[in-house]
C-alpha cells in the first residue's frame, strides 16, 4: 500500500498533488483521526471496564499509534482515489461503514502478530468498529441538523426550504491562465470603418464576436442567424452597447446556397467571420446529414460567395475537434477546413484575391456546447452531476480570450505574410480533468462534494474523445503566444468542390452509409468511433 501511494504521488507532482486537498478536507481528514484515536479509547472501556489496568501502556500507545496510521491511510486513500472508493447509490453511511471496514481489516492481522503483551483484547477491533461508525456519523448528522435549521429560519428560503442558496459561480474563476497579450492598435486598424458579416451572430462565439468587433468602430455590421430569438436577443444586446452603430439583422441559414450570396452581394462586407455551425457531438452523431449541411455547405457557400464578391478576408470558427476526428463535428469541420485551405491557394495567385483563415480551438468555458452550463443547471437542482467518465480531459478557454485571439489571428492573416493554406491553432494551456473541474464548481458553488452533490458516470459516447488532440504536426510560433500556426495537408480545389457536391446530394437523400463512406474518403484521418464505455465507478454523495 506505501509503494502504490509513492508511486501515485510520483504521478501526481508535489504541486498537483495538493491541489487535491482543499481546507475542508484537510479539516475534515483531522476530525476523522481524532475521532479514530477516541473510539480506540472508547472500545478498551467497554470491552474491560474496571479491569483496563489489564492492559500495559505501551499496549494501548502502541496500537493507538497503529490504528491511527491505519485510519490515515484509509481516509487519505480514499480522497486520492475518490474515483474508485466512493459508493453513492449506498448512501453515506453505507460508505462510512465501509471506510472502517477498511481500517479493521487492516488492524485485526496486526493484533494476531503482536507479542501477547503488546496486544488488545481480539473482541477489540470489533467492538470498535460499531464505536467508529457512530462517532464518524455523529458530527455528520449534526452538521445536517445545522443545514437544515438554517433553511428553515432564512426567509429566501421559505418557499423552497430544501433548495441551498448557492453562491454565483465566475466562469473566469475555473481556469487559471495568464491573460492573452493583443495588438490592439492592429485589430482597430483592421476593423476600424469597414463593413464586416457575422454568420451564427447569435451563438455563444459569434456573439462575443459581435460584441468585440463593434467595440473596434466599424462601419457597419451584418448579424446573420437562423434562429429567430437569437438573432433578437445579440441585436438587443448590440443596440443597447452601441445604438448608433449601423447594422442589419438577417435571418437566414448558411445552408442555402442563394440567401448566402444574397446577403454577401447585398450589404458587401469587407471582412466576414464565419461561427455558424453544428458543434453539439452526440446530436451530430445522430443528425450527420445536418452536420454536412451547417459545418461542410454552408461553409463552402459563405466562402464562395466571398470569393465571388470580393470579400477581402473569410475566417473559419474552427475546432481541435478537427484533429484526428473520431466524430461526425470533427470531419465536417475538417472538410470545411480544407475547403478554406484549398481557396486560399487559390485565391494566393490573384492580386487581390480574397484570404481564407481558419482557426482551431478547445471547449469554450461557458459556451452552450460545454460542460459548464450543463454543471450549473445539475447543481442548482441539487444534483447528480453527470459525466461521461472519470478521465475525460480537455482544454479549456474563456469566451472573451477566445474572441481576442479570433481577432488578433486575422490580422495576421490580412496584414503579414502568412504561408497560404495554413490554419491558426490557439494555445489551451494545460487540460483539465472534467472530474476535477466538477469539484471546483461544486466547492465554487459553496456545497461539499463529500455531503451535497453527487457525481455520476455514464460511460464515453459514440464518437467522444478521453484526452483532447491539439495538432499532429509541426506548430509554427506567431507574434503572439498564444497562437500558433499548423499546416495539415491541403487538398486540390477542383476535387474538392466536385466530392462536396456528390456529399452535398447524399445529405439531401438522408443516405447516411454514403456520407460516412465520403467523409472517411475525404478524410483520410477521420476513425469513427461507435465506442460507448460502461463504467462502474461511482463518487460519494
Amino acid at each position: 500500500m506505501i509503494s502504490s501511494y509513492l508511486n501515485k504521488f510520483k504521478d501526481l507532482g508535489s504541486e498537483a498533488f495538493f491541489s487535491h486537498f482543499s481546507t475542508h478536507s484537510i479539516l475534515i481528514l483531522i476530525q476523522d483521526i481524532i475521532l479514530v484515536i477516541i473510539s480506540l479509547q472508547i472500545s478498551l472501556f467497554l470491552r474491560l471496564g474496571e479491569d483496563i489496568s489489564q492492559v500495559s501502556t505501551s499496549a494501548i500507545v502502541l496500537n493507538t499509534v497503529l490504528y491511527v496510521l491505519f485510519g490515515i491511510s484509509v481516509f487519505l486513500g480514499k480522497h486520492i482515489y475518490k474515483g474508485k472508493w466512493h459508493y453513492p447509490s449506498l448512501g453515506e453511511l453505507v460508505s462510512l461503514s465501509l471506510s472502517v471496514t477498511y481500517i479493521t481489516l487492516l488492524f485485526i492481522p496486526v493484533m494476531y502478530l503482536l507479542p501477547e503483551d503488546l496486544s488488545l483484547p481480539r473482541s477489540t477491533p470489533f467492538i470498535n468498529w460499531f464505536v467508529l461508525i457512530v462517532l464518524l456519523w455523529i458530527p455528520r448528522l449534526v452538521y445536517r441538523l445545522i443545514q437544515n435549521k438554517r433553511h428553515e429560519v432564512e426567509p429566501e428560503n421559505l418557499t423552497s426550504p430544501s433548495k441551498p442558496q448557492l453562491k454565483p459561480i465566475m466562469i473566469e474563476d475555473l481556469i487559471k491562465r495568464p491573460p492573452a497579450s493583443l495588438d490592439l492598435k492592429s485589430i482597430k486598424a483592421m476593423i476600424r470603418g469597414k463593413r464586416v458579416l457575422v454568420t451564427g451572430a447569435g451563438g455563444t462565439i459569434g456573439g462575443e464576436l459581435v460584441r468585440q468587433i463593434s467595440s473596434f468602430d466599424p462601419s457597419y455590421i451584418c448579424l446573420l442567424d437562423h434562429s429567430e430569438y437569437l438573432l433578437y436577443m445579440a441585436d438587443l444586446v448590440l443596440r443597447e452597447s452601441h445604438p448608433k452603430l449601423p447594422r442589419d439583422r438577417i435571418l437566414g441559414d448558411v445552408a442555402c446556397r442563394e440567401r448566402i450570396r444574397h446577403v454577401v452581394s447585398t450589404f458587401k462586407p469587407e471582412l466576414v467571420f464565419h461561427a455558424a455551425a453544428l458543434k453539439h457531438i452526440p446530436l451530430a452523431e445522430e443528425n450527420p446529414s445536418q452536420a454536412v449541411f451547417n459545418n461542410v455547405i454552408g461553409t463552402r457557400n459563405v466562402a464562395d460567395a466571398c470569393r465571388d464578391f470580393n470579400v477581402k478576408a473569410m475566417l473559419l470558427v474552427s475546432t481541435n475537434e478537427a484533429n484526428n476526428p473520431t466524430n461526425t463535428i470533427g470531419a465536417t469541420k475538417r472538410l470545411a477546413e480544407s475547403y478554406c485551405q484549398a481557396l486560399d491557394i487559390l485565391e494566393r495567385k490573384k492580386p487581390n484575391g480574397t484570404r481564407y483563415v481558419s482557426v482551431r480551438f478547445g471547449n469554450v468555458l461557458g459556451s452552450s456546447g460545454s460542460v459548464i452550463p450543463l454543471f450549473m443547471r445539475q447543481i442548482e437542482r441539487g444534483g447528480p452531476i453527470t459525466m461521461t467518465h472519470p478521465d475525460v480531459m480537455r482544454h479549456f478557454i474563456t469566451l472573451h480570450e477566445v474572441a481576442e485571439l479570433i481577432l488578433q489571428a486575422m490580422t495576421f492573416a490580412v496584414n503579414t505574410e502568412v504561408q497560404a493554406g495554413r490554419i491558426f491553432i490557439l494555445d489551451m494551456g494545460e487540460p483539465i480533468k472534467i472530474l476535477d473541474l466538477a469539484r471546483q464548481m461544486i466547492s465554487l458553488a459553496g456545497l461539499t462534494f463529500d455531503g451535497d452533490i453527487e457525481i455520476k458516470f455514464t460511460g464515453l459516447r459514440p464518437g467522444e474523445k478521453l484526452v483532447e488532440d491539439l495538432s499532429s504536426e509541426h506548430l509554427t510560433p506567431t507574434h503572439n503566444p498564444h497562437i500558433f500556426l499548423g499546416a495539415p495537408r491541403t487538398m486540390d480545389y477542383g476535387f474538392l468542390a466536385r466530392a462536396l457536391q456528390e456529399l452535398e446530394i447524399v445529405a439531401k437523400d438522408q443516405d447516411r452509409d454514403s456520407i460516412f463512406r465520403l467523409l472517411h474518403a475525404l478524410v483520410p484521418d477521420y476513425k469513427k468511433s461507435e465506442l460507448i464505455e460502461e463504467v462502474d465507478v461511482e463518487l460519494e454523495s
